[in-house]
């Protein structure tokens, strides 16, 4: 297969072909967001809005019509569907970038635009899914909304009405936020998952696997509101397994970030704690991956990229408390060149498999990182794990294919680390379960499993462990490639 894989790379299109049809394991880092393009936000704004601002970028209904200032630069929907869709498409996404301009400012520009569609997350979601689909993806963890607004609104209004809030009372806050933990809270949020996957179930999404990550806000939370929705994400985390894990985004580099660095880790630190310690009976666990070291100098001063990510993988800037890490994945990783004692810490994420969230395209576009400037060549010599991730494809314009095909082309892969990095996005991924290989070593087959050289073996096999199997997701997604890799061979050589 390599030396077959050799011949396809020299040819783009070919690549793609290849690339395309490729068993993919997952996207560990795609926000739904930025997952819808911007023709399928065209086709509902279009229907739930009468007017559009050229100015902002955005549209309006009549509701919101009447309360703005009615600058004629705010047109019909008639007028818009003539003349401005161009427009559109080029201010909903990276399309219409002028490269000599911040790509940074553009690229966040466009969430507003896009929520201003009033696009229904549970349509964005089914677009991501389908298209994941016509890629060979078997699993995705998407950075989106997970909890009810009603319910994340009794969270922030408790915690506000403790009055001024102080990092010191949070043992006392925590307290006071158990009696939200109760039955009718959490059934809320279950019918909540409920109507979103019997909507996704019913549209074509019904053989495909699909896990939610809420997300902390870093800029527009302020920190009694950011403590109240960590302690309600990271609890129903643990009550519900669609619920993969917690994030925190937003730009690192914003005014609030920086100053609330310490108290942002110190917050998800604490609480993790708490709720980790109260649950530890049930052997539920709270999964962090957290956007870190999406920071190159053109945007942060050394002093703030100096210990970034390895202050978050241990939610701590105290090295006196850097012992046991907390979060199992980051998100790009970008500044690792630049962390103190930077050789130590990939020598320890490489020990503790903390793998990173891979986003090439949007690290081009909003920190200008590409080719030899990226890191992807220095995690892979220190074989910290990584995962080919999309980040916003919609508004990049690109695609897990597209950001293999960039992996491929700009750091010179092989057949056997692209099939690797495939693996790593089950491998590292939040599905529950006992995994199919030992100790993180695809050359090392849990025993039940070693030794298959056929699909009828693999077939003999499932059926001879098919309880095991069915009671671990994560293994069973694991299966579900390995046998797909083995059809995709077979139609190649």
């Amino acid at each position: 297969m390599e030396e077959k894989f050799k011949k396809i790379k020299n040819n783009i299109p070919e690549l793609i072909m290849f690339l395309k049809a490729m068993p993919k394991g997952a996207d560990l880092h795609n926000h739904s967001l930025g997952g819808s393009y911007a023709e399928f936000v065209y086709e509902d704004a279009v229907k739930k809005n009468s007017y559009y601002d050229l100015r902002k970028n955005i549209f309006l209904n009549d509701i919101e019509y009447e309360n703005s200032d009615k600058n004629s630069q705010i047109i019909s929907i008639d007028e818009f569907e003539k003349n401005y869709t161009d427009n559109m498409f080029n201010n909903f996404s990276m399309r219409g970038w002028d490269k000599n301009s911040d790509g940074a400012k553009h690229f966040f520009s466009t969430f507003l635009s896009v929520l201003s569609s009033k696009r229904d997350e549970n349509d964005m979601l089914l677009e991501i899914i389908k298209r994941n689909k016509m890629q060979n993806v078997k699993y995705l963890e998407v950075i989106s909304e997970a909890v009810p607004q009603e319910i994340k609104n009794l969270f922030t209004e408790t915690v506000e009405s403790f009055g001024n809030f102080e990092l010191k009372n949070m043992a006392e806050y925590c307290k006071k936020l158990d009696s939200l933990d109760n039955e009718e809270n959490y059934l809320k949020v279950k019918k909540f998952l409920d109507e979103r996957e019997k909507f996704l179930n019913e549209n074509g999404a019904e053989d495909f696997t699909i896990k939610y990550v809420p997300f902390l806000s870093r800029v527009s939370s302020p920190l009694n509101k950011f403590f109240a929705e960590a302690y309600c994400f990271m609890l129903y985390c643990i009550k519900d397994k669609r619920i993969a894990g917690v994030n925190i985004v937003e730009p690192e580099d914003a005014v609030f970030s920086r100053e609330n660095f310490e108290n942002h880790l110190e917050i998800i630190r604490f609480i993790y704690r708490y709720l980790s310690e109260k649950y530890m009976s049930s052997h539920k666990k709270i999964n962090l991956t957290l956007h870190a070291g999406e920071l190159n100098l053109l945007r942060s001063p050394l002093e703030d990229i100096n210990d970034r990510i390895c202050s978050t993988i241990f939610l701590t800037r105290n090295k006196n408390e850097q012992k046991f890490p907390a979060v199992k994945r980051i998100g790009h990783g970008v500044s690792i060149p630049w962390e103190e004692n930077a050789k130590e810490l990939l020598k320890f994420m490489n020990l503790n498999k903390i793998a990173v969230e891979i986003c090439l395209s949007s690290n081009e576009i909003i920190l200008g990182v590409k080719g030899d400037e990226h890191p992807f060549s220095l995690y892979r010599k220190y074989n910290v794990p990584m995962i080919i991730c999309t980040d916003d494809e919609a508004v990049s314009r690109s695609n897990i294919t597209k950001e293999y095909l960039k992996a491929v082309k700009n750091f010179d892969l092989n057949y056997s680390e692209l099939k690797n990095l495939s693996r790593n996005g089950l491998e590292f991924s939040f599905l529950e379960g006992e995994s199919l290989f030992v100790e993180n070593d695809y050359e090392n087959i849990r025993p039940e499993f070693k030794n298959i050289k056929s699909l009828d073996e693999w077939k003999e096999r499932y059926i001879e462990y098919k309880d095991f199997i069915l009671t671990n997701e994560k293994l069973k997604k694991q299966i579900e490639l390995e046998i797909s890799f083995m059809i995709f061979e077979k139609e190649y050589l």
